[in-house]
């Protein structure tokens, strides 16, 4: 790879469609928040302003710490501020997380008819599609709480009292939190949010392309997007770095993108996500902190 050539590149985006992408980028986070209300309904009814806090701080942690440390931040941060169980919040961002991987393995199915795709990306797809609807069943829809938490109850009986009383508080509240809403509304709800979150992130993709120059439909940056979102669901360093270029690079791949265009427009997405979203949970992230230290 040439990467002079990709340097250049880069340097001849269009700052408009940055703007745009950015802006899509937010609005996506503030659905993300939206969502995550409904998922919380169980716990406490929380408006949607807190959430949207506590999610750019859960991301800027992502940016900033190794494996997702961001997530424990996100709880903490909605925890402290609307006095609710930190472990329920955190059992909430599983739920979350379960159902986007419901929509993104489910996402190649709906842009078949239109995309010739590559046949690991479908049996990927399904694969994964299987695991997350089935992990969502048995979260919402059977009595996995009720069955861990006797586990764990079993589990602690040899720990002094006063110890096991306490993890199992902690287990009680985090499987309350994964237990969602039991009403066919709000899952519903939580749902169409789930895609529209996720649609809204594809423009950010999307409009990525238009700032390069770079001749993709709007399809075949959700595809870009599963590819990245998936493999970004492991455990990984801080920010992704290298593995965020490495699967847009894999993705645009699949359209025929050459490397140079290819590592250009993946360092243009990631420091378009990296720095506005890093400095927004930076800000939220002290403010609170100092809020917490005067009272």
């Amino acid at each position: 790879m040439n990467a002079e050539q990709a340097l250049q590149e880069l340097l001849r985006s269009s700052p408009l469609p940055i703007v745009g992408a950015v802006l899509f980028l937010f609005l996506s986070i503030w659905i993300r928040a939206w969502r995550w209300g409904y998922l919380l309904l169980p716990i406490k009814s929380i408006s949607l302003f807190p959430l949207f806090r506590s999610t750019l701080i859960g991301f800027m942690g992502n940016n900033l710490l190794p494996f997702r440390a961001g997530e424990l931040l996100r709880g903490t941060s909605i925890g402290q501020s609307q006095n609710i169980s930190k472990a329920a919040a955190l059992g909430s961002i599983i739920l979350e997380r379960a159902f986007d991987g419901v929509v993104l393995s489910f996402i190649p199915f709906l842009v078949l008819a239109f995309l010739d795709l590559a046949p690991w990306i479908i049996v990927a797809s399904v694969a994964l599609f299987l695991v997350y609807v089935t992990g969502l069943f048995l979260i919402m829809f059977t009595s996995i709480g009720e069955w861990a938490g006797r586990c764990w109850r079993r589990a602690t009986t040899m720990m002094p009292p006063a110890t096991a009383e306490g993890l199992g508080s902690i287990a009680e509240h985090f499987f309350q939190g994964m237990k969602g809403s039991n009403q066919f509304g709000s899952l519903l709800t939580v749902s169409l949010l789930s895609f529209l979150c996720w649609l809204c992130n594809g423009m950010y993709f999307f409009l990525l392309f238009e700032a390069l120059g770079i001749k993709l439909s709007f399809l075949a940056a959700l595809i870009v997007q599963v590819v990245i979102a998936l493999g970004a669901m492991l455990p990984a360093g801080p920010g992704d770095v290298g593995s965020f270029e490495y699967l847009t690079v894999l993705g645009l791949a699949l359209f025929g993108i050459s490397q140079e265009a290819a590592f250009a427009y993946a360092l243009l997405a990631h420091i378009c996500q990296f720095v506005p979203i890093t400095a927004a949970g930076l800000f939220f992230g002290f403010r609170a902190a100092s809020n917490q230290i005067w009272n």
